[in-house]
């Protein structure tokens, strides 16, 4: 029995048939950027990235082992590029294949437990059958054997349409919406024909329900919404669900993901708030602090707000500016220190404070200014803080303002702007409040000491949990990103201003240097990235692990899990946390429960629904 996958070059689409003796399932392939959204059998999606924008995606079984993976037609090059995991990487296989024209039709077309690529010419309604691969770059091969079947402009598909274990030749009349089906590999009419869907849906086929036989679903553009169908008659889909944007496929793609985290709310936690952005604490500490980006630290206690804020802190407040970040020192508990980002005039400082004598106020006299550096515009300041696992700062600064960067600050490494910084808040070396860790990666040369990671935008949040950076940087007017990366990928250079996500932005625009991200997202979809937190709780089981980020402008929330380089289960939670206007940050306590604020005032907490 075969499963099926689909593959689209301009109006045209041909579906492809795939191997298994499991529940197939689908996935989508973003045309523009080359990311592969997968999804199995429990809901949960894989993201890979394979294969450059405009590529021709299908699956199949290369390498006969039960599982379909990912496989590329370039019609610039015209070669067809395999590959044998559903992973990120490059192909396993590669030959030439066809003519510039040609589109792949992907199937089992002798029995043998072994997907090739045949070719389906629709210039002539012919499909001719290639029952083995190319290899070594060189060709494909004669067709053993050709036929016709359809009309000039049908939708050629391959299935195992009658369950004997053999794939054939299916069209779909994109006139009329009519499926025709015929059940071997041999010019004649259809053996089974019957009407589904609208004119602009786009075919795949696959075992749905796991009985053995192929059948028809279809992937609906205008509502990103695949309609998957058990029988071969007219009528409704016995199953519709969303799934992001691009290109379809279907498969066996075996992906043994984490299961699903459980169903979610929101719990309004306090209000009254002028313009909260963060929340934290300090270890082992029961109460929350609420930042104000006004320039007042509030604290909840027991539920309450405590009448006098912790600390009352004079900034210049407004748009992109104001008490942006807050952070403890690690050892808070015994030496009293936390630290804050805020702007004064022009200016971004970076200061440390003590508590006072009342473990709820700070004292205001304390401040011991580590770092101030001249903002160029009054916006992209980025504001972020915290300490890593070796107990250094991380800060978070945007690349100077204005649109484009036009200092070019972000990829200087020698300029602190557009960059996460990484000092020593317990030393001060060099002339400076502070010291430089000595992994820091321009720590004896190169740029200034203290960058940690460049080519920042604007990373208005950022997470670092288990070894890894979770970066969230604002876009210009394209592209929204999060960049997940090993902690000690110190040097990194994430791309601004080459690159706007994956989208060149000013070129000349090489790959080779950029670390790109691993989400990212149009302003069809939202405006501004607001990076978010890994929850470690304890309350929501299932929920550990899971990295939370939204966008300020749309509202929703969204989650994901990254586990060996790969993101898996990238969700939009909207339908259950509802859309939170303008949404400013993410925040977590002492115990890892993850909170979200509102600049309308309101902090919520995450909990189980």
């Amino acid at each position: 029995m075969r499963r099926s996958a689909v593959a689209a070059v301009a109006a045209l689409l041909v579906v492809v048939a795939l191997p298994a003796m499991a529940t197939d399932t689908v996935g989508v392939v973003d045309p523009t950027s080359g990311y592969w959204t997968l999804r199995d059998e429990n809901t949960n999606t894989k993201t890979i990235v394979y294969g450059n924008p405009q590529d021709v995606p299908f699956t199949g079984d290369w390498d006969c082992d039960g599982v379909d993976t990912p496989g590329l037609y370039r019609r610039s090059d015209g070669f067809a590029y395999l590959r044998n995991s559903n992973t990120t990487g490059v192909a396993d296989i590669t030959f030439l294949f066809g003519n510039p024209d040609d589109l792949p039709l992907v199937g089992d077309f002798d029995g043998d437990g072994c997907d090739t690529l045949s070719i389906y010419r629709p210039s002539e309604s012919r499909v001719y059958v290639i029952n083995s691969l190319g290899a070594d770059g060189g060709g494909l091969g004669a067709a053993e054997f050709s036929y016709v079947f359809g009309n000039p402009g049908d939708v050629a598909v391959a299935g195992d349409w009658d369950g004997d274990g053999t794939d054939s030749a299916g069209l779909r009349r994109p006139s009329d919406g009519f499926v025709y089906l015929r059940n071997s590999n041999t010019t004649g009419i259809a053996d089974m024909s019957y009407f589904f869907g609208d004119p602009g849906d786009l075919p795949v086929a696959g075992d749905w329900d796991d009985d053995g036989a192929d059948t028809f679903g279809l992937f609906r553009p205008s509502a990103s919404t695949f309609y998957l169908k058990n029988t071969h008659n007219t009528g409704v889909a016995d199953l519709s669900f969303p799934l992001g944007s691009g290109t379809p496929v279907s498969g066996d793609f075996d992906l043994n993901l984490p299961p699903p985290s459980p169903p979610l709310a929101l719990q309004q936690v306090a209000s009254g708030f002028d313009r909260p952005v963060f929340v934290t604490a300090p270890g082992g500490d029961p109460r929350l602090f609420v930042v104000e980006q006004t320039g007042d630290i509030e604290i909840i206690s027991g539920g309450s707000v405590i009448a006098t804020p912790f600390l009352d802190l004079g900034v210049t407040s407004g748009g992109e500016r104001g008490l942006l970040g807050l952070a403890f020192h690690p050892d808070y508990a015994s030496n009293g220190r936390f630290y804050v980002n805020y702007t004064i005039n022009s200016v971004s400082r970076i200061s440390e404070f003590r508590v006072s004598s009342n473990p709820n106020r700070a004292d205001p006299a304390s401040e011991r200014v580590l770092i101030q550096v001249t903002q160029p515009f009054s916006n992209h300041n980025g504001g972020m803080l915290q300490f890593d696992e070796f107990g250094y700062l991380v800060i978070a600064l945007g690349d100077g303002g204005s649109g484009g960067d036009p200092g070019d600050r972000a990829e200087n490494p020698n300029n602190l702007l557009g960059k996460l910084l990484r000092i020593d808040v317990d030393t001060a070396t060099g002339g400076r409040q502070y010291g430089i860790p000595a992994d820091n990666p321009f720590a004896s040369g190169g740029g200034a000491p203290e960058v940690y990671m460049y080519g920042l935008r604007n990373p208005w949040r950022f997470d670092i949990d288990a070894g890894l950076v979770y970066i969230g940087d604002v876009g210009q007017a394209q592209r929204e990103e999060v960049t997940i990366l090993p902690a000690s990928s110190g040097g990194a250079n994430l791309g601004w201003n080459t690159w706007e996500g994956s989208s060149c932005f000013e070129g000349p625009c090489g790959t080779s240097g950029f670390v790109f991200p691993q989400v990212e997202y149009t302003h069809a979809d939202g405006c501004s990235v607001t990076g978010g937190m890994v929850y470690r709780g304890i309350a929501v089981l299932g929920l550990g692990g899971t990295y939370f980020y939204a966008d300020f402008c749309a509202g929703r929330i969204h989650s994901l899990f990254f586990d060996g380089g790969i993101v898996t289960n990238h969700a939009d939670r909207s339908a259950e946390l509802g859309v939170i206007n303008q949404l400013s940050s993410f925040g977590s306590d002492s115990s890892g429960e993850i909170y979200v604020t509102s600049l309308n005032g309101r902090v919520y907490r995450i909990v189980a629904r």
